[in-house]
């Protein structure tokens, strides 16, 4: 049967990731006969009875899409085995919240859960209502399980397939009631990922493996620095070389900000370079080895690790702001006495996030549409940013987000999409851009190199009285420094501030590395906390425990904190002292010492999530060994512990990697590391036992992706001095030299 006209524009706007409608319009009883069904902008159903999910969460190999299409399939009611994922084409004009197609922050169940749940909920109501119709009965004598209407009083069924032609009439209800908790069947369950078998086989597709007719391929030779600029380029013994067709200079392309803003993130850019375009990604890569480059000098010469250390501690003055402050803590601090006021430094050094899969893009502009495949957490940011550098209107252009190999914060920036949607408009053909692993970290988007420094006065009772962090970086990422775990360590405290140092350095581009700023703060703030309790000899979850008990109170210049916040602001008190309390108990936290095994402790709150980790560690020929991570983990409610556990594996062996591999190192102003031999990832033999509790809860979910990472580090840390006596306050460890 042929598609009548409204019924093709309607799927097309769909098929083709335009303008995606919020709520379906009902087919004409002609067009229900030929088409599918598209109820949301999350959900289609088709005639044979089957569901499709319409996943706009990029997927990197930590199980979103799998996990978010239980929460779907579940509350529509709909059978795990006829489900059916898909990701659409993005465009930048599409009716969905951005935190639905972006991936940061670990957000994505914590922003899809209700969303999702509701999408579904409007279509298990039309299954209903069209069962109920069909069957002459009331909507509560019906029920939907395994992609079937069960009609209760007589155990009838009819087939999703069966009512295809009835529910596509109909209009999708705003709202449906949502199932209980108690009524989900898939949630808590551990499913595998989806995918699976496509990647284990070689089916599952990457931007890597986008292929169209008359592509070229393009690696690009970069600026060594982040302000270089081509001064010239000589291309001769290049373009002799079999196989490339040519050269494009490749200018630097700076991210536009409000001048206003002082916070905002305003190095994303590309740098400059020139891009080799050859018929294979080969021949593009010894092309680019044949080029003989000059480049202008850089402000950064002379710049190395010592130098940048160096100009951070060297900022004062105005450069110093406040990202949050209550009461008088500075005053405090100068007015308490000597023996009451506690300072220590923690140095946290560039890191680079080592994915997996080496950056890639695709792009094909044919005069007016501009085409993107790239694996990305922020597929429309990256349109937006295409667009200001091609001068392609938003509107022109489309991304199809890849799974791809890893992202860990590098992928939610995007040089190299806009290096691609560059070249293709240039060509006016397809082209694929590949990264090197050299490429990646070498011009990548480092964790910031900084200094967190604190100070702390107690009173008597060993209670905090004021407490100020300070952040020392070289941009103004560092503003990032926000540590509120000082507003529920120091509850009852009036006088508390937040503070960043910034200078105008900008040797490295920095970026999202996994778990961005929750990382350096978790070091430096339970490293300091350890620090007091042995002082006052201590134990160190009692002293975290005494301060956690301190209520939480409205203090001068908190007046934005309604009884609400107030109150929230004590359960996450009372969250984080039951979370230690569990620690403590199940772990035999204060059995008497073994002797050669030190044990230390970390607790952090990742913006909703609380973690403890317990380390333990031991001595063995001179060289510390890592020997167990015990992590107490509380996210919520857990859609599928299998996947929760993994990433909470994996974020332990990411700061595992920090702690004893080396850290990014500049001489020059240049990256001096650029492939695994030298800058290396730590390997499965030398990881140390992972024991993992998940917490039950009654919270809905939250974030899961990067909470552990922040407490690995300073748990084996605190657990190093415990055994050595030696306080370790930067990363790497450098483990073999920690005792003599």
């Amino acid at each position: 049967m042929q598609l009548t006209r409204r019924a093709f524009f309607k799927s097309s706007l769909v098929a083709g990731g335009g303008l995606m409608l919020t709520l379906s319009l009902p087919l004409t009883a002609e067009e229900a006969e030929a088409a599918s069904f598209q109820a949301n902008i999350y959900l289609r159903f088709n005639r044979d009875g089957t569901i499709v999910y319409r996943d706009t969460k990029p997927e990197m190999g930590q199980g979103v899409s799998t996990g978010l299409a239980m929460v779907i399939c579940d509350e529509l009611g709909a059978d795990w085995d006829q489900f059916i994922i898909e990701r659409p084409p993005l465009t930048y004009q599409m009716e969905i919240r951005h935190s639905l197609e972006s991936s940061a922050g670990s957000n994505g169940m914590l922003a899809a859960y209700t969303p999702l749940r509701q999408a579904a909920a409007g279509l298990r109501q039309l299954f209903i209502e069209s069962a109920s119709e069909q069957w002459g009965c009331p909507q509560d004598d019906c029920r939907v399980a395994m992609s079937l209407v069960h009609r209760r009083s007589t155990k009838e069924t009819l087939p999703f397939s069966a009512l295809f032609t009835a529910v596509a009439k109909k209009q999708v209800p705003e709202e449906a009631r949502l199932k209980d908790e108690a009524e989900l069947r898939l949630v808590g369950t551990p499913l595998s990922i989806r995918e699976n078998r496509a990647i284990v086989t070689g089916a599952q597709q990457y931007a890597i493996d986008v292929d169209l007719e008359g592509i070229v391929y393009a690696v690009i030779e970069r600026s060594p620095t982040t302000d270089g600029h081509l001064v010239s380029v000589d291309d001769t013994e290049c373009l002799k070389l079999e196989g490339v067709t040519g050269t494009i200079q490749m200018p630097a392309f700076p991210y536009q900000t409000d001048a206003n803003n002082k916070w905002q993130e305003k190095y994303r850019g590309t740098k400059s370079g020139v891009a080799v375009i050859a018929r294979s990604t080969w021949h593009a890569m010894k092309g680019r080895e044949a080029l003989k480059p000059v480049w202008a000098e850089s402000r950064y010469r002379g710049h190395d690790d010592q130098r940048i250390r160096e100009e951070m501690l060297a900022v004062g003055g105005d450069n110093i702001r406040d990202v949050a402050s209550f009461g008088a803590t500075s005053a405090e601090i100068a007015n308490a006495a000597p023996d009451k006021v506690f300072r220590s430094r923690y140095f946290n050094p560039y890191q680079e996030n080592a994915q997996m899969e080496p950056l890639n893009a695709v792009a094909s502009y044919d005069g007016d549409t501009l085409t993107l495949w790239a694996g990305s957490q922020s597929p429309t940011l990256a349109i937006a940013y295409v667009a200001e550098v091609t001068g392609v209107p938003t509107e022109k252009i489309v991304i199809h987000s890849m799974r791809s190999g890893g992202g860990f914060g590098r992928r939610y920036f995007y040089d190299f999409i806009a290096e691609a949607g560059y070249l293709a408009v240039q060509l006016r053909q397809p082209v694929k851009v590949t990264w090197s692993r050299e490429d990646c970290i070498r011009h990548g988007r480092y964790h910031l190199a900084r200094f967190d420094e604190h100070t702390l006065v107690l009173d008597d009772a060993n209670n905090p009285v004021a407490w100020e962090s300070l952040t020392r970086s070289g941009s103004n990422y560092g503003w990032l420094g926000r540590n509120i775990m000082l507003d529920y360590y120091a509850g009852a405290t009036p006088h508390r501030a937040t503070r960043h140092a910034e200078g105008d350095s900008l040797v490295l581009f920095p970026g999202s590395w996994r778990s961005v700023d929750a990382h350096p703060v978790a070091l430096a703030r339970e490293g300091f906390i350890d620090e007091v309790a042995a002082t006052l000899k201590m134990d160190p979850i009692e002293l975290r425990q005494q301060w956690l008990k301190e209520t939480a109170v409205l203090h001068a210049g908190e007046n934005r904190l309604d009884e609400n916040a107030l109150q929230q602001r004590r359960e996450r008190q009372q969250g984080l002292w039951s979370l230690l309390e569990m620690a403590r108990t199940t772990t035999g936290w204060g059995e008497p010492p073994v002797h050669g095994r030190g044990k230390g402790v970390s607790l952090s709150y990742f913006y909703g999530t609380y973690v403890c980790q317990i380390a333990y560690v031991s001595l063995r020929e001179d060289r510390i060994h890592i020997d167990k991570i015990v992590c107490f983990f509380d996210c919520g409610k857990v859609v599928n512990p299998q996947l929760v556990k993994a990433q909470i594996e994996g974020s332990i062996i990411w700061s595992l990697s920090a702690v004893v591999n080396p850290a990014i190192s500049v001489e020059d102003g240049e990256v001096t590391q650029s492939n695994f031999d030298d800058y290396p990832v730590i390997r499965g033999d030398s990881l140390p036992d992972i024991e993992i509790h998940l917490v039950e809860s009654a919270r809905p979910p939250n974030r899961v992706g990067e909470a552990a990472v922040p407490d690995t580090a300073p748990a084996i840390l605190n657990a190093i001095f415990d055994l050595t006596g030696e306080r370790i306050k930067e990363l790497p460890a450098r483990l073999e030299r920690a005792v003599s």
